[in-house]
């Protein structure tokens, strides 16, 4: 099996779904930039349009989820350089707290956002479904509880993983994929050891408190490499669809391998990526590096599905200017 790849990749994988597949997107829950637009508005949008052209009604289940287990922000000795040597800076998004003061979190801000967004691809296609999942609703699951807690207990185990298939360097330490959030300070900095699922020991850093109890009692971070496998298991996803950093950061490999390493007769997703947004800077547009603009979504849609290349690039026309992002509606 071979991953499709950006617009050839998505008409070639048109012409071979039936249309009614499950299909997963993720997002941080912090910005829709157009980065954020064209993997989860755009693409989803043309793999409609390609499905229906090959005279195939677009009926996909899309599952978007939304990873407040997620660090809310990258550290570590140089979390650049050494890109799996990292932990959160505070805690997760689940508990960070929302910039603008609207809202209890960061969560509550922008999923509402995204959900006015994304809901317009049915405005053309309304026999798709769209369905919203935090993934913190999921931590009850059987195959995320498994593979969560054995990221807490072997992690070495995935930094071999991701060392092998990203072409990365990965330093022996600091090695940790997970951890409890603090049930006091709601700061991730402390020590988890989990010796079971009925006996997890709880240390903070920053406030002292300490805490034995079962896994059900603590809310998690949870760096989102393994985390998707564990989600794919669950939501039964036939089609993933990433962005195209995924791919050149080695994901395609990681994943399968995690998949095989840690579910036993799991179906193999087909993986899509396409292709990344390249902001005014020349980087990859992210709103943690201050880069970030909001999508002309029409135009975007334009651009895109005559880009055959790995990299669209931003420019004025296709920025649209917001003062409020709860005003932003992408309609198309």
């Amino acid at each position: 099996m071979k991953p499709y790849l950006y617009l050839l990749g998505l008409k070639k994988l048109a012409k071979k779904l039936k249309g009614n597949e499950v299909v997963h997107v993720g997002i941080r829950p912090y910005g829709f930039h157009a980065g954020n637009v064209l993997s989860l508005v755009v693409y989803p949008y043309l793999l409609c349009r390609e499905t229906e052209k090959n005279h195939k009604k677009a009926k996909f289940r899309f599952k978007i989820s939304i990873n407040d287990y997620e660090q809310d922000f990258l550290d570590g000795p140089n979390y650049r350089k050494y890109p799996f040597n990292i932990y959160p800076k505070n805690s997760s998004f689940q508990f960070m707290p929302d910039e603008m003061g609207c809202c209890k979190d960061v969560v509550d801000h922008w999923q509402p956002i995204f959900e006015k967004n994304i809901l317009n691809i049915k405005k053309t296609f309304p026999n798709i479904t769209i369905d919203f999942v935090r993934n913190s609703s999921l931590k009850n699951k059987y195959y995320f509880k498994l593979l969560l807690l054995e990221t807490l207990r072997n992690p070495d185990e995935q930094a071999k993983i991701f060392t092998k298939y990203s072409g990365k360097k990965v330093l022996k330490s600091p090695i940790q994929y997970a951890g409890i959030i603090c049930p006091k300070c709601r700061r991730a900095h402390g020590k988890t050891t989990a010796h079971s699922s009925d006996r997890i020991i709880w240390e903070c850093n920053e406030c002292g408190f300490k805490k034995i109890d079962k896994y059900e009692a603590y809310n998690y971070w949870w760096y989102h490499k393994a985390m998707l496998t564990a989600r794919l298991k669950i939501l039964k996803v036939q089609v993933a669809m990433s962005g195209g950093d995924h791919y050149s950061e080695g994901d395609y490999n990681i994943r399968r391998k995690f998949m095989r390493k840690y579910f036993r007769n799991f179906k193999e997703p087909v993986m899509l990526f396409c292709p990344t947004l390249v902001a005014k800077d020349g980087q990859k547009m992210s709103k943690s590096c201050n880069n970030s603009e909001y999508a002309d979504i029409k135009k975007l849609i334009e651009v895109a599905e005559t880009n055959f290349g790995d990299e669209i690039k931003i420019y004025d026309s296709l920025i649209k200017k917001i003062k409020n992002e709860k005003e932003y509606n992408c309609i198309f």
